[in-house]
């Protein structure tokens, strides 16, 4: 299976993103977009295109503008577009529970199926400008839902891709990510089988639950064993989420 190791970084929304060794990164009709935000709202430059949810060759890798192309799954139509994917499970198809370290910092899977897009590529996108993460969740029933924080970021591998998250919106009555003090997410780092960053005393919650941004341990675990009822406690109920697509988005992506 390809590994996914890279993602594009969204500087600003001009004509001209960066700068680099001196020539301006010039967004051109026939080019390649620079970023999913090209393709999300009405009054973008790219309206005039039809632009559908799907698998987009982008450039500009961490504002490098001769970097060689790269793709990105971008959700153009939920709450106004401009997303960039960077986790979907729908079926089981792919393993996220028996992944180590390296799997998880370079990222796995199939951007149309189930996929991680790595932690390193997630770093690099997150570590210029704001950036806000939504969380759409399905579930068994059939009833659609979603999760939403105005701040999300993720630090460095020499920072263990410590997370940064606030600004909670959404169904549940609280906060997931912050259900009570032992299971605070927010500057946590991240854990998986193979190295332990969690505060739990006695075990390595990833062997339990699944890699992520443990404490002791998590009521979310996005990437426990696929078909389990204990994926994430919302309003005071364990669900099973046959389908969960986390996306991220520039706070300015949606102005001109």
């Amino acid at each position: 299976m390809t590994t996914i190791i890279t993602l594009v970084v969204l500087v600003s929304l001009g004509i001209v993103l960066v700068e680099a060794d001196g020539n301006d990164c010039i967004i051109r009709d026939n080019d390649p977009i620079e970023n999913c935000c090209n393709l999300g709202f009405s009054y973008s430059k790219f309206s005039s295109v039809v632009n559908k949810p799907k698998v987009y060759d982008v450039k500009n890798f961490c504002g490098n503008c001769q970097s060689t192309l790269t793709k990105v799954y971008c959700d153009t139509l939920t709450a106004g577009g401009g997303w960039t994917v960077i986790q979907r499970r729908q079926d089981g198809s792919v393993d996220f529970f028996n992944r180590g370290w390296v799997e998880y910092e370079e990222g796995f899977g199939d951007l149309t199926g189930e996929f991680w897009y790595g932690l390193h590529s997630i770093h690099c996108l997150t570590s210029i400008g704001r950036w806000e993460l939504r969380i759409d969740i399905n579930f068994t029933n059939g009833t659609q839902s979603y999760l939403s924080y105005k701040q999300f970021s993720v630090a460095s591998s020499e920072n263990q891709y410590q997370l940064s998250i606030s600004g909670y919106d959404g169904v549940a009555l609280t906060d997931p990510f912050m259900y009570d003090r032992n299971h605070i997410l927010n500057n946590m780092k991240f854990t998986t089988n193979d190295r332990d960053n969690d505060l739990h005393s006695r075990s390595n919650c990833a062997a339990y639950h699944g890699p992520w941004w443990h404490r002791a341990c998590s009521v979310v675990r996005p990437h426990f064993v696929y078909g389990s009822k204990y994926t994430m406690y919302i309003n005071h109920q364990w669900h099973h989420l046959p389908f969960m697509e986390m996306k991220i988005r520039p706070l300015n992506c949606y102005r001109s």
